[in-house]
């Protein structure tokens, strides 16, 4: 299955009618599209400006970084459903190239901000620090 985004229509309409997030070097603009409008569960187009990083080779090796980053994203937190329907544009916003912890990092963060923002009334994921009102103080375990 082919999750590669080459129809200018469907990225024009990303851009103007999709929502968007933030997290530094990554914007991700995406839109959820009607079940008949694609036959894939999601699409993406990866975008890194000539204007930030001059080197064909540099920005070849960020769209690979970020490519390779998606994929273990969507295996290990399963962000994506079969039946999600997902078109998203990945900007590269830095100006220099970043190791691909920092871009990993930042993918997580921001698929795991579209994912709350996309489902509101989800109950929060449970954090590893734990507030004790009785005996006012932090406890991690």
């Amino acid at each position: 299955m082919d999750h590669r985004l080459k129809s200018k229509i469907l990225i024009d309409r990303t851009f103007t009618q999709g929502q968007s997030l933030f997290v530094y070097p990554i914007k991700l603009v995406y839109l959820r599209l009607p079940l008949e409008n694609t036959e894939n569960a999601y699409q993406f187009g990866l975008s890194v400006s000539k204007r930030n990083l001059k080197r064909a080779v540099d920005r070849n090796l960020i769209k690979r970084r970020l490519r390779e980053s998606l994929r273990l994203q969507i295996l290990e937190s399963g962000v994506l459903k079969p039946q999600s329907n997902l078109i998203m544009m990945i900007v590269y916003a830095g100006k220099e190239t970043l190791n691909y912890s920092v871009i990993n990092a930042s993918m997580k963060r921001i698929l795991k901000k579209m994912k709350l923002k996309s489902n509101p009334g989800a109950p929060p994921e449970f954090s590893p620090i734990l507030y004790l009102p009785i005996l006012n103080q932090t406890v991690e375990p």
